[in-house]
């Protein structure tokens, strides 16, 4: 065998299976470990927040514009699983007095290493023909998956970091831009802190015309949005909390980890849109329609391989009277607490979804969707 037919077969018959085994041990780990996960993420970078103001206090800080979580895959090669989160003003990488605190990330790295030891033991079936230095490039790249956990809890922290006291405390930018990502290399955006209060007459009129297809993180916080018309709108990560959005429609809409808490959804429309790991927590739903909408939360496998939103999609404390999920994938979707009184589920997917028992004697499901669910007294 040549050392190119090697490399192809590891890549090809070998990569897969072990990554999706590294990946869904890593994906249940979090369901078991996410609460302490979260408050320590919170802990460390309100600390970071506590440093940047006792320097902004001292005059060696100006206002903060941009936040960054920052992985070296240098360092994650060598099992330094360190990264850090940087605390900049509007210069940017140009700011000249660093502030960071560095957070340890081996609750997700460790189980690159375990990839990479599957890797290693493979490889030594093709004698000479496949290198450390090969493994070593696997490795880099697979890195980026388990980064994009790390990304994800800290995503789903800044909905509390961000109304903690230390970090409203900070002499900040009008605009504060929190991102994820390489050292001085490509990241995403997480989270955008936006000083200004929505005025809704503003926004409805930015609004109806329909013509820009991309509000990612969004504010639409507290504003009046009721009979509105979004379609095909990409609202991935856009921020509904308390905001009024009677009778809108928002079909085949993205709105991937949007945060509709609290918000009035009566009678609003969300037809065929991807609303996985969303929070609907405490809303009114009654007589909204979700026909067909995907919203899975799933341990991946070689068949269905994916890096899901960080959590289920949650309706916990949600008003469902009258609610329509026909044909929905409700699959891993936390509807603890919710009101259910005519909610209809016909043909959904409920394999993993989180129920409490006593709300079970009055929900409509078939016997095929009782079994599997995960059940709370």
């Amino acid at each position: 065998m040549k050392r190119t037919e090697a490399l192809n077969e590891l890549h090809q018959q070998w990569v897969p299976p072990f990554r999706a085994n590294c990946i869904g041990d890593l994906h249940q780990s979090l369901e078991v470990h996410l609460e302490e996960l979260h408050k320590h993420a919170l802990h460390m970078f309100t600390e970071g927040c506590s440093k940047a103001l006792e320097m902004q206090r001292l005059g060696r800080k100006g206002k903060i514009g941009h936040i960054h979580i920052t992985f070296f895959r240098n360092r994650i090669i060598r099992q330094d699983f360190r990264c850090r989160i940087y605390w900049y003003d509007q210069a940017l990488y140009a700011d000249p007095l660093e502030c960071f605190i560095e957070y340890d990330a081996s609750w997700a790295f460790r189980y690159l290493m375990k990839f990479n030891e599957l890797t290693l033991q493979e490889s030594k079936k093709y004698i000479g023909k496949i290198l450390d230095a090969d493994l070593l490039l696997l490795m880099r790249q697979e890195a980026s998956l388990y980064m994009h956990y790390i990304t994800n809890l800290f995503r789903q922290v800044m909905k509390v970091a961000v109304e903690q006291e230390t970090f409203l405390q900070l002499d900040k930018e009008e605009e504060l831009y929190i991102r994820s990502g390489e050292h001085r290399d490509f990241n995403e955006l997480i989270y955008k802190y936006n000083a200004c209060v929505p005025v809704t007459e503003d926004i409805r009129q930015k609004l109806i015309p329909n013509e820009l297809d991309e509000y990612v993180h969004g504010n639409f916080r507290n504003i009046d949005l009721s009979d509105m018309y979004f379609k095909l709108v990409n609202l991935c990560y856009a921020y509904f909390t308390h905001t009024n959005l009677i009778g809108s429609l928002l079909v085949g809409c993205p709105l991937i980890g949007a945060d509709f808490r609290n918000a009035k959804l009566s009678h609003a429309n969300f037809g065929h849109s991807l609303i996985h790991g969303a929070d609907f927590g405490g809303a009114d739903l009654s007589g909204a329609q979700f026909e067909e909408v995907q919203a899975s939360y799933v341990t991946p496998t070689c068949e269905e391989f994916h890096i899901p939103a960080f959590s289920p999609t949650r309706f916990e404390g949600a008003d469902l009277t009258n609610a329509v999920f026909v044909n929905a994938d409700l699959r891993g979707a936390d509807f603890r607490g919710a009101v259910f009184e005519g909610t209809n589920f016909v043909q959904c997917r409920l394999d993993g979804a989180h129920f409490l028992e006593k709300d079970l004697k009055i929900i409509k499901l078939s016997s095929e969707q009782r079994e599997g669910l995960k059940i709370y007294s």
